[in-house]
């Protein structure tokens, strides 16, 4: 197949030329910006009828055309071109008029979802949006949520539609979304395998329940571990289950944890994790700079040697 490049210029010759290369399977490959109200109109020619990515000028820019009429024609088109995975630049808009059915329709199809706490979404929107994720028969690549907008989310919901996608990022959820979630994991075979967890709400579950549902998964991070959010029993549990035959995690991450946060873990247990899965911790380094050379002349733990 000729590159882009060389298609374009074809297209140019002659029009007899230009019909060999009309074929929409010659132009998966396009990314159609739409920037001008106009724009939408190319949705309609016939060789990109199965592109995949749309990219829309990002609200608040210099050239911010979109209002209400336009984001239902866009969302509309979206859908009658079933081969568009990726958005690009929605996340930024005020989509709070769109119709919650399209809505799902729409964003629900998408391979990588940003977060949408700008985008004024009512309760109605999000159900549709998450009962159209968690139906997804291909699941999501790539999920960010922060869950400030999804206290009225049912858990139950919240966690079918995390768990159908590849790669996930919460922050900020509430213990009754973490719970469901853990617990889909462990009861399911889901297609999730990295989750990627800030400031969500997890101190008061079962550790056991937490370690289980971590170790069936391939990559976990924790982030701002130095805010307290994360107990030393759910990552004592996360690390023992490390240890064990059946654990499939192969990189964990626990991002800013202090010196004084070390010393509540378990010096054998760090060692042992260490030496099956690699490195699984950063420094608060204004905190560590500080105890260094204390925590050397006492021994202490290897986690910063």
């Amino acid at each position: 197949m000729l590159p882009p490049k060389d298609l374009k210029t074809v297209m140019l010759v002659c029009k007899l030329w230009k019909g060999m290369v009309d074929d929409p399977k010659l132009w998966t490959w396009s990314v159609l910006s739409v920037k001008t109200r106009l724009d939408l109109q190319k949705l309609q020619i016939h060789r990109l009828q199965l592109i995949q990515y749309i990219r829309v000028c990002p609200s608040g820019s210099d050239h911010t055309w979109i209002q209400s009429e336009d984001l239902m024609n866009l969302f509309q088109a979206v859908v009658d071109i079933p081969s568009i995975t990726m958005l690009y630049g929605i996340e930024s808009y005020n989509l709070g008029s769109v119709e919650p059915s399209l809505l799902g329709r729409v964003l629900g199809k998408l391979d990588v979802l940003k977060p949408l706490h700008c985008s004024n979404l009512s309760t109605a929107q999000f159900e549709h949006l998450f009962t159209a994720i968690a139906q997804k028969e291909s699941p999501m690549k790539e999920l960010i949520v922060v869950c400030f907008s999804l206290t009225e989310l049912s858990p139950t919901l919240f966690s079918s539609a995390v768990s159908n996608v590849k790669e996930l990022k919460l922050s900020f959820c509430s213990e009754e979304q973490m719970l469901a979630l853990l617990q889909e994991i462990v009861e399911t075979e889901k297609p999730l395998s990295k989750l990627d967890l800030s400031c969500c709400r997890m101190n008061n579950i079962d550790p056991d329940l937490v370690g289980k549902a971590l170790n069936k998964l391939e990559a976990v991070r924790f982030a701002l571990c130095r805010h307290g959010w994360v107990s030393h029993e759910l990552v004592t549990a996360t690390l023992r289950g490390v240890l064990e035959d059946g654990s499939n995690l192969k990189k964990l991450m626990l991002n800013d944890i202090s010196s004084s946060y070390a010393r509540g873990l378990d010096e054998e247990l760090l060692r042992q994790t260490a030496k099956k899965i690699g490195q699984f911790w950063s420094k608060t380094r204004k905190v560590v700079s500080a105890y260094q050379q204390e925590l050397r002349r006492l021994r202490a733990i290897s986690i910063f040697d």
